[in-house]
């Protein structure tokens, strides 16, 4: 909660471990920062009270999350889009994190962007 109000303020992602809960807010609509925002006030007020979502079966949740991301998965226009050394390692770590796991998987992908920024050209003038 408290480090999506600071992405929020700071203009930064939104910070969390659910992608699912990003698709759910781009797929209502949100564009801006402020949902971030939003949403983290809302966690918090509503911590005290989530003890009423306890007894909503897992398939239902589970059909929220699979409604939110099956459409990124099947067809993943930011993945196609990708270029150069991006291209690397956008699909090498999506490819890693469906093979193995999310943490291996970004794993992959942090030894990837490490790889490729060796290899990239630098942007500095020299007078």
């Amino acid at each position: 909660g408290v480090a999506c109000i600071v992405a929020g303020v700071t203009g930064s992602a939104p910070v969390s471990g659910s992608m699912s809960r990003s698709l759910v807010s781009r797929m209502a609509g949100t564009t801006s920062q402020m949902s971030c925002l939003v949403t983290a006030l809302i966690w918090i007020y509503m911590m005290p009270y989530m003890t009423v979502m306890t007894p909503t079966p897992q398939a239902a949740l589970s059909a929220v999350i699979i409604s939110a991301v099956i459409k990124s998965v099947v067809f993943p226009t930011d993945l196609m889009s990708m270029k150069g050394a991006d291209l690397i390692v956008g699909w090498g770590t999506g490819i890693g994190t469906a093979i193995t796991s999310p943490t291996i998987g970004f794993g992959i992908g942090l030894v990837l962007v490490a790889v490729t920024s060796v290899f990239k050209p630098s942007k500095e003038k020299i007078a």
